[in-house]
């Protein structure tokens, strides 16, 4: 009760000196655009380029943090996303395949950095890393991939 009427006296501090307004269009159309969640002219990606060469080892922790949901711990299509997408129409692939990944490279370079469209908003198969992800992580992701059908060879 104590915290709801601290949180109620914030926003309307907020309010009273004008912290909570809306940016006028005119003035400011990116922030605008921006506070409403729609895309700015000067988007910019929210990363820090490390310096760090590409390495598979750094590649499979972000394929872990941001990748695995859909594509499972192991590259095989079956995290636990996948549960939701809808059978002839989305799927993921298995990233254990050496056919697959054989001389794709760029290909799917792309599809990290671009993401996939296929479908309209909000059923986007994958979505775009481009702006979290710098460019030497998503080398590392696909130095990772790489590996991955290697790794299920052995088992």
């Amino acid at each position: 009760m104590k915290s709801t009427l601290l949180l109620m006296a914030a926003v309307a501090a907020g309010l009273s000196s004008g912290a909570l307004a809306v940016p006028d269009m005119k003035e400011s159309p990116g922030k605008a655009a921006a506070m409403q969640g729609a895309p700015a002219e000067n988007a910019r990606p929210h990363y820090r380029p490390t310096g760090k060469p590409v390495s598979a080892a750094r590649g499979e922790a972000i394929f872990l943090d941001h990748c695995a949901i859909c594509h499972g711990l192991h590259g095989k299509g079956d995290g636990p996303r996948s549960a939701f997408f809808q059978p002839g129409v989305q799927y993921i692939p298995d990233l254990t395949a050496a056919a697959f990944l054989k001389g794709r490279d760029a290909e799917l370079l792309n599809n990290i950095r671009e993401g996939l469209r296929r479908l309209p908003e909000p059923a986007y198969v994958m979505p775009q890393f481009k702006y979290i992800l710098s460019e030497e992580e998503i080398r590392s992701v696909l130095a990772y991939v790489k590996t991955l059908p290697a790794t299920t060879a052995r088992k």
